[in-house]
């Protein structure tokens, strides 16, 4: 049995799942994510069927009594500075598309894993 498809934007770290897209500057927001959130989330979808390198997708992941859910989605073009709300202009038909490569979405992760062990480097014992 295959297992499901997960997100390419999620990584792990002692033993726990986060999000490279996860903004976190509110007091109840989080990088951490669980499958829930995950399902409720459509950065994958939009990565699979856009898969233009310009697109910069940013999430927020909000903790309710234990519950996390992805309640504000993010995404903007890079190329045209500009926040997308409609993605019908978004594409292979885009005269500014370009393809989405692993290495950039490797890159992500680990620049949002780096962060999140520079944070905890800063916490007192």
């Amino acid at each position: 049995m295959e297992p499901p498809e997960a997100c390419p934007l999620r990584y792990i770290y002692k033993g726990r799942t986060f999000c490279a897209i996860a903004i976190r500057d509110r007091r109840y927001t989080t990088t951490e994510v669980m499958p829930a959130a995950c399902d409720e989330c459509r950065a994958q979808t939009l990565l699979r069927e856009i898969g233009c390198a310009h697109l910069s997708l940013g999430v927020e992941v909000d903790i309710y009594g234990g519950t996390l859910s992805v309640n504000i989605f993010y995404a903007s073009c890079e190329r045209l500075l500009e926040r997308l709300t409609d993605f019908r202009r978004c594409g292979e038909d885009c005269p500014w598309w370009a393809p989405l490569d692993d290495e950039r979405v490797e890159a992500l992760r680990m620049e949002a894993l780096a962060g999140l062990k520079e944070k905890e480097s800063r916490q007192p014992d």
